[in-house]
């Protein structure tokens, strides 16, 4: 038996946004520490919590990679980044990277899109 999985599109999570009072009203991009927390703020407090742990597990894998962010950079900002923001804004999006985090550590695809994307960054600069 095949299984067909169809994933939502733009208009999809727009939708299910405006109709559904369990997603945060709006995460926008952020560029500095301040604004991403305000965002993470507005946020039901399950996925702050979550968007937190994900950041400090990140940070820890990533120093223990032997990478290091620069300076004017925090990890949230980053994982902010490499997520996009409307992945912040599905609850089951943010518990799935959580655990695939914690399972999988430096192997899971959060850490390799992080690093990839710190590589890309060091050969542009």
């Amino acid at each position: 038996m095949q299984n067909d999985f169809l994933l939502p599109t733009a208009s999809d999570l727009r939708f299910m946004q405006s109709s559904t009072s369990s997603f945060p009203s709006s995460i926008s991009s952020a560029s500095s520490t301040s604004s991403t927390r305000s965002d993470a703020q507005s946020a039901p407090p399950e996925l702050t919590q979550l968007f937190d742990a994900i950041c400090q597990n990140s940070a820890e894998l990533l120093r223990l990679r032997g990478r290091e962010l620069p300076t004017e950079w925090n990890i949230a900002d980053l994982i902010q980044a490499v997520m996009g923001d409307e992945a912040l804004q599905i609850p089951g999006h943010l518990q799935a990277t959580y655990y695939d985090v914690l399972l999988r550590g430096s192997s899971s695809w959060l850490l390799e899109d992080l690093s990839n994307f710190l590589d890309l960054t060091y050969n542009v600069l």
